[in-house]
């Protein structure tokens, strides 16, 4: 019973089957929605063109064959050196004032 349960999830309903199509009151919506998703193209979107530093990254590490773990160290790496900046900013304010305690 439970396995049965578990299976039916896996199996998407039937939505609209052919027989139903002209019966339904709302058939001229659903014929419409069919021919929308017809018109839709199908395959792969084609590779961008465009130029700049975002697509330059995207292309080099992530795309096709080339994809790698790179870009998750160069974030680890960007996101320490903008810490130990911040770090560096905040203690030079400390010591602006003067000859205070420390």
């Amino acid at each position: 019973m439970l396995f049965r349960r578990g299976l039916s999830t896996l199996i998407p309903p039937k939505v609209v089957s052919a027989k139903q199509l002209g019966n339904a009151p709302n058939a001229k919506r659903v014929a419409n929605m069919v021919s929308f998703y017809k018109s839709l193209p199908q395959g792969a979107a084609p590779a961008s063109q465009s130029k700049g530093i975002i697509n330059w990254y995207k292309a080099k590490y992530f795309d096709g064959d080339k994809a790698s773990g790179k870009p998750l160290l160069h974030l680890v790496f960007g996101l320490a050196a903008f810490g130990y900046s911040m770090e560096y900013y905040f203690h030079l304010r400390h010591h602006k004032g003067g000859e205070e305690e420390h």
